[in-house]
């Protein structure tokens, strides 16, 4: 049996309990299990909760470099595994995150440069969340870093792909400049294979490299009249939106894809003037890969979905600009264990349709763009082959992590994907053997069924984000959700159960023991 004092966050829990812990076995949360990065949820919900939101800032850098950020964009698996979920609903655990990372930039705490403590020199490729992940954790292990970002500004997908109104560009440039504070050397407006070659990168002297270079190509949809007027890609037409020249729209505009890209696009576009927009994918409105919260705040703005639709053609007006798109309906759609997506097109009549456009956005999904890398092994998907347990290219000292690798793939899976790629790139220049490395220990998680929730805990309900009205949201690219203010976050968090500290008794008596969450009785 493993001492309470062993554990992450033990510090923070011997301040909220006092200095009797109880002797506890190690096992994860729920939370913790679901979390891509094991981020020591209920160490910092606990904090939230009495008010102390520097501790709770503490727990959280440990595993996660960029709190506001994923206090916004997250897709916080976490929650769907939080046990409060069987009483009512679950904790806001990405909103309390957001709360944190939000108090720590209003309250002017500040990243300390790093002592530098070994002589090697690491190259990232690629600003994005693995690659600043990367950076993160090597800066702190003593190395030299320089980061290498094709685009004008640091961030990769994070400053030029999810809509200001999401995520804003203030937020993603205060979380790098955390990064910088640290010592990390950030160059923008470098493209490798065009400013600079791989080659003279390994001429600078660095010892390993990481490509972090994401999924900036747009998958293109070869369909008669792709080349029209008034047919964009969904990636430089959010790009433009948040860091370039803002596109003018009217009229009605048709998105085609049904992922979050096509849904972020879409609410772009009722901002930037279009009178109408209707998003139209392959999948039914059930199987759209989009998260369902965003498919729900695009429909509360006024996106018009129409599913099960597959293009056929663009039709032009007299002047080569787009003006119809025509439609057949799909009867059904399927993913094979390859994840290879198909559909089958309806039969009979009435299975084709048509929508006038004034503009299409095209968002059928993201690929990674290998070009400037000569000779190394890449996947049929055409992302870069790694060994995945260590991130280890087909070149000695050349790693690769991301959406590069693996996609898509969500902000928090980019980070984990960085950690890892960061650890082996550690190992591999002291010279240690890398597949040691990949060998976690693998903890216990505690598994709570429903019959094992006690009848005297109180339902509580969770307190809603506050947020613009939908009618109002759409006259402005401002941030729609407002976020909590400090009695809403210190009460949201008391909503934990802290079923964590039931690791040693739920298997002994097989019911949960919440003598140390009484505040909830």
């Amino acid at each position: 049996m493993a001492n309470r004092s062993t554990r992450r966050g033990s510090k923070v829990l011997s301040q909220i309990h006092g200095e009797k812990c109880w002797p506890m076995v190690d096992k994860l949360s729920p939370c913790e299990e679901a979390c891509p990065i094991q981020m020591d949820v209920p160490s910092y919900v606990v904090a939230l909760s009495q008010g102390k939101f520097k501790e709770a800032i503490n727990v959280v850098r440990d595993t996660n470099p960029f709190p506001s950020i994923c206090g916004r964009v997250c897709h916080h698996p976490c929650e769907e595994a939080c046990t409060r979920a069987l009483i009512d609903r679950p904790v806001a655990i990405e909103w309390l995150k957001r709360f944190i990372g939000q108090y720590e930039m209003s309250n002017g705490i500040k990243r300390k440069l790093v002592k530098r403590k070994r002589e090697e020199n690491v190259a990232i490729i690629g600003s994005g969340p693995a690659g600043l992940t990367s950076a993160h954790d090597l800066i702190k292990q003593g190395y030299g870093v320089k980061v290498y970002e094709a685009l004008p500004v640091a961030g990769g997908m994070l400053a030029a792909g999810i809509p200001e109104f999401v995520l804003p560009q203030k937020i993603v440039e205060a979380e790098v400049n955390y990064i910088k504070a640290m010592g990390v050397d950030i160059k923008t407006n470098v493209r490798i294979g065009q400013d600079l070659s791989l080659e003279e990168i390994w001429t600078q002297g660095f010892k390993a490299i990481l490509l972090a270079t994401g999924a900036w190509k747009s998958a293109e949809l070869n369909i008669p009249g792709a080349d029209l007027k008034g047919v964009m890609q969904a990636l430089p037409f959010l790009r433009d939106a948040k860091i370039g020249e803002k596109p003018k729209l009217h009229g009605t505009v048709v998105l085609i894809g049904g992922g979050n890209v096509a849904v972020d696009a879409a609410r772009t576009a009722l901002r930037l003037g279009a009178e109408k927009v209707i998003l139209t994918c392959l999948e039914s409105r059930a199987e759209m890969p989009a998260f369902e919260w965003e498919i729900e705040k695009a429909e509360e703005e006024g996106v018009e979905i129409q599913p099960a639709l597959a293009p056929q053609q663009f039709v032009a007006k007299p002047v080569r600009k787009v003006g119809r798109i025509e439609f057949k309906k799909v009867a059904s759609t399927t993913t094979n264990s390859n994840g290879k997506f198909s559909w089958t097109l309806a039969e009979g009549p009435d299975t084709e349709t048509s929508i006038d456009a004034d503009a299409v956005i095209v968002a059928i999904g993201q690929v990674p763009d290998p070009s400037f890398a000569s000779g190394m092994n890449l996947t049929s998907g055409g992302t870069f082959r790694v060994d995945p347990e260590t991130m280890a290219t087909n070149f000695p000292g050349l790693f690769a992590a991301g959406d590069a690798v693996k996609m898509p793939g969500t902000v928090v899976e980019a980070i984990a994907a960085g950690h890892d790629a960061a650890k082996s790139i550690d190992r591999y220049l002291k010279g240690k053997e890398l597949k040691t490395q990949a060998k976690k220990k693998v903890k216990e998680s505690i598994m709570i069924e429903e019959e094992m929730i006690p009848y005297f805990i109180v339902r509580k309900d969770r307190w809603e984000m506050p947020s613009v009205l939908a009618k109002d949201a759409i006259r402005s690219f401002g941030e729609s959700n407002l976020g909590y203010t400090e009695w809403q976050v210190v009460e949201e968090a008391k909503r934990c159960l802290n079923c964590r500290m039931c690791g040693n008794c739920l298997f002994e008596r097989g019911q949960l023991c919440f003598e140390a969450s009484a505040r909830l009785l």
